[in-house]
């Protein structure tokens, strides 16, 4: 699949042959122009570029007719595999079989399929794997945080009903908080139908509830709102948590509006990136049981103090340096496997990527102190 790069004898007399990528691999973004999903092209980007892979990145328009046009218009290029988002479940049993079709190879990002899906994707010999988040693990580990506070009850403000992604994030956050003593006293469904409807949810939940503890907003669009209400109550010293670090959320930390947020499972596009590097290099990665691996990343907990942490080392800088992503290849790395992978996602941490820092000389001692460790 590489192809071979000829140089004309008139341009190397003026100029260094440059060097063509590997690769050319699609890249579909849901919806360019939103931020959770500009990042997770901007790190495919910047992973690919340390692999020396061309990604090519096309816009869906949040359209799974777009979504699946762009993928047929891909495979027609002659791209060397693909890195899919999928808007819904359907979609992945539809895209596997046109890359199967093709001869292309595909990883799925961001999204995972359901077990279902999932078990008939190994089925397809062009399915090279997932790297995705699972939302019950954002909702979780904000559960477990609002807990160890003391904090005894708890509304939450989400999505629509039936959407998996906030159904998962709302079931993981209770879970966690119900299991510590915790309560949950209500949720407000429906509060990412745009601005006024999540003011208007926010509201009448601290109406109804005025002694709640904590408040959890299961992403960042209703997230801005709920903080505006937040401080028309201000006096009542109740915990604010946030899934999704979007830069409002970021702020909001800075200024002491939110007690934590987490989110930086964004990292998963340039992973699934390195994971199809490995296929098209002769690797094919599998998991213990021989099957084509699905890696979970975690959503890292980012407490109000940690903010400029994640500001200079994840936004700034990207959290993994070239020559780390670089490991995750056998083309650079004759060891790489799914360990390979595993072993880095188990360290994923705002500690443990700043530690890992300052232990290379990325960033000083000065640092340390102004990140709060």
């Amino acid at each position: 699949m590489k192809r071979l790069v000829t140089c004309l004898p008139l341009l190397c007399l003026f100029s260094a042959p440059a060097l063509a990528a590997d690769y050319k691999i699609g890249f579909n973004n849901a919806l360019s122009g939103v931020y959770c999903l500009d990042i997770l092209e901007n790190f495919a980007i910047y992973a690919a570029d340390a692999l020396d892979v061309e990604l090519i990145v096309v816009n869906d328009e949040a359209t799974i007719e777009k979504s699946i046009a762009n993928v047929e218009n891909l495979i027609a290029s002659g791209v060397d595999g693909i890195i899919y988002f999928g808007l819904s479940d359907a979609t992945f049993a539809i895209v596997g079989k046109m890359c199967a079709d093709a001869g292309v190879p595909f990883v799925l990002y961001d999204h995972l399929p359901t077990p279902q899906t999932l078990e008939h994707l190994r089925s397809n010999p062009y399915f090279v794997g997932a790297v995705g988040e699972d939302d019950y693990d954002a909702g979780y580990p904000i559960g477990e945080f609002a807990a160890n506070t003391g904090a005894k009850t708890a509304v939450l403000v989400t999505g629509q009903r039936g959407d998996t992604t906030h159904e998962a994030r709302v079931k993981g956050f209770t879970d966690a908080f119900s299991s510590a003593g915790g309560k949950v006293l209500d949720v407000a469904w429906s509060a990412t139908d745009g601005r006024a409807e999540a003011l208007k949810k926010s509201e009448d939940l601290l109406v109804a509830y005025p002694d709640v503890e904590v408040v959890y907003t299961t992403s960042g669009e209703p997230a801005v709102a709920t903080m505006e209400v937040l401080q028309k109550y201000a006096d009542l010293d109740i915990q604010y948590y946030v899934t999704d670090l979007d830069p409002p959320i970021l702020e909001g930390l800075q200024e002491g509006k939110i007690s934590a947020a987490n989110g930086a499972h964004w990292i998963n596009s340039g992973l699934a990136v390195a994971l199809l590097h490995n296929f098209l290099e002769g690797n094919a990665i599998k998991d213990a049981n021989g099957k084509a691996p699905v890696f979970h990343v975690p959503i890292i907990v980012l407490e109000a103090g940690q903010y400029k942490a994640y500001e200079e080392q994840w936004l700034n800088n990207m959290p993994f340096t070239p020559d780390e992503i670089r490991n995750l290849s056998v083309k650079f790395n004759a060891a790489a496997s799914a360990d390979t992978f595993a072993d880095l996602l188990a360290n994923y941490s705002v500690e443990q990527r700043v530690m890992d820092k300052y232990e290379v000389g990325l960033i000083t001692e000065a640092d340390l102190e102004r990140y709060g460790f």
